[in-house]
């Protein structure tokens, strides 16, 4: 009787995950790289563990079959590496530097789904409403284009949102051109300085995972900010943070 080993059922229940994942955050939200990228690496994944040699019970070791050595040492050690990735990306997400006494609030959009905010949108849009509340001076800038196949910008349905909780609609400015986080910043600052001038303090909100390269990226936009987090919903935690590697790597080259 051939068994395969623990190991190879590992890689394939976690492609398996993976794949479904994928599939849930595609159902929920529209579609994007993290997406396509998290079903290609589960569908690796299965693969993967299923080429991994199997064994006959009570028999010794023959010869080997499957992957190459060299695979064998590299996906592992690929995984290793991203799953550190995700840890700093976690850790320095939740380090949270606003002091709820800045005089705008940036909120970093992301994707909408049939013109309503999607949960990871809604977490952040949540976050806001808090900061609204604990400075009632505080101007909010809701920034985010119009997504392919959508019909209502980011922007749009944010600001209706935060109405919807109570934030005065006169606080909120839309900047619905941009189409990436350095857009977003710099839209944002050309429309905080002809409401507030030059000297402002400023926060922006996004998601754990972003954190990061958004510090980064408003840094370069010329944007001085502190940041606050807002949590990422579980079932996305796989294919955002896979998707945020793909983007750190972009911005490692680009500076965007």
């Amino acid at each position: 009787m051939m068994t395969r080993s623990v190991g190879a059922v590992l890689w394939v229940v976690v492609g398996a995950v993976l794949i479904l994942d994928a599939l849930v955050v595609l159902f929920v939200s529209s579609m994007h790289t993290g997406i396509v990228a998290t079903f290609v690496i589960g569908v690796l994944y299965v693969f993967y563990g299923l080429s991994l040699p199997r064994t006959r019970l009570g028999a010794r070791p023959g010869a080997r079959q499957g992957p190459p050595r060299w695979l064998r040492i590299l996906v592992p050690s690929l995984t290793a590496l991203m799953l550190l990735v995700f840890a700093c990306l976690a850790l320095f997400g939740r380090m949270d530097t606003a002091t709820q006494e800045e005089d705008a609030v940036v909120v970093l959009g992301t994707a909408v789904k049939d013109g309503e905010v999607t949960p990871a949108l809604r977490s952040r849009l949540d976050v806001t409403v808090d900061h609204a509340n604990a400075n009632a001076d505080a101007v909010i800038v809701v920034a985010g284009g119009l997504p392919p196949g959508e019909t209502v910008t980011e922007a749009l349905a944010m600001e209706r949102y935060l109405v919807t909780r109570g934030v005065a609609e006169r606080r909120i400015i839309q900047e619905g051109r941009s189409t990436s986080t350095f857009e977003n910043f710099v839209h944002a600052k050309g429309l905080l300085d002809a409401r507030l001038g030059t000297e402002y303090t400023t926060a922006f909100v996004t998601s754990d995972y972003h954190v990061l390269r958004a510090a980064g990226i408003a840094e370069t936009a010329g944007v001085r900010a502190t940041h606050v987090h807002a949590d990422t919903p579980w079932y996305e935690v796989p294919v955002d943070y896979v998707r945020e590697v793909l983007a750190i790597t972009k911005f490692a080259v680009t500076g965007r």
